[in-house]
């Protein structure tokens, strides 16, 4: 049996194995909508393992319906085909328990970018759980009333690469024209943007000048309620504005971050991924570690 059989076998017998889960995951039907969000993850390591396991576990407590990747998925140059050992090391058998074979809508990562990004998109057609449509894509979730969540999936690293030979509007530039139209013409209840640089962060060396320029304006102007990021490798809850800026990049390998002067809450060098609950009225963010401890909770 080839190594590309052998991952789709072991995708089917667990997405078997996770029918059977209880309580399972969340559906339009029940009162909340519950997702994961975990970034920089991708380095097939024992602490990312050990955080895996607490996202199972959270995932299963949580009925979430899907899960985030924020960006930096495989370490240290993204994945060169769909046969690359790293999705069988760092995705496959990191992310085996039955309650992690729900959907997984990532984002791309600056690292990732060093590889074949195009393999990311493509891996769609060959796993149950990976969807990543494009390089930018959106996605609509139904609540238990009947409204929606909207999700906008973009890839900052061009942003970042190219803002300054943009002059003038947004259209110069194809990614960015497209998600102000999005925005504009959404009628969703929560808007979600997710991307992987910073707009703002507690650490400094982290924080896009591009994104400030060209992304927090839309954000604003289209009272999107929360941006959703990773590439600071720590755990942040900041506002400005009346934008919730989250980061979620302690995937794998955590680091130093400090307040700014917007920050709700940060947390450095520990481990960990964020929980979001949505009501049509509320939305409950929980910060947790690999050790499934609650570290921070707030309504936004």
């Amino acid at each position: 049996m080839s190594a590309t059989d052998q991952v789709s076998r072991r995708s089917f017998l667990a997405a078997l194995a996770g029918l059977a889960v209880k309580p399972g995951p969340g559906t339009a039907s029940e009162p909340e909508l519950s997702f994961l969000a975990i970034g920089d993850w991708g380095m097939g390591s024992v602490a990312q393992k050990g955080l895996a396991n607490a996202l199972a576990s959270t995932a299963d407590l949580a009925r979430a319906r899907f899960i985030v990747s924020t960006g930096d998925n495989f370490y240290p140059a993204g994945v060169k085909s769909v046969r690359d050992p790293q999705w069988t090391t760092s995705f496959e058998d990191m992310y085996d328990a039955p309650s992690l074979m729900i959907p997984w809508y990532p984002v791309l990562g600056n690292h990732d970018h060093r590889g074949d990004i195009g393999v990311q998109v493509a891996y769609t057609q060959r796993s149950s759980r990976w969807r990543m449509s494009g390089a930018y894509y959106k996605r609509s979730e139904a609540m238990a009333d009947g409204s929606f969540a909207e999700f906008f999936f973009i890839d900052t690293t061009p942003i970042l690469r190219h803002h300054a030979s943009w002059t003038g509007r947004f259209s110069t530039n194809d990614q960015i024209a497209w998600l102000e139209r999005e925005l504009a013409s959404s009628t969703a209840r929560w808007k979600i943007v997710v991307g992987h640089h910073p707009a703002y962060s507690g650490n400094p060396g982290k924080v896009s000048r591009a994104l400030v320029d060209w992304l927090v304006p839309l954000l604003e102007r289209h009272r999107v309620q929360v941006y959703l990021n990773g590439h600071s490798h720590s755990l942040e809850h900041i506002v400005v504005r009346g934008v919730n800026y989250l980061t979620s990049g302690a995937g794998a390998k955590p680091r130093n971050a400090s307040p700014s002067a917007y920050t709700r809450f940060v947390a450095g060098q520990v481990l960990g991924f964020l929980v979001v609950r949505l009501s049509p009225n509320t939305m409950e963010l929980e910060f947790r570690d690999d050790a499934g401890n609650s570290l921070y909770r707030a309504q936004a």
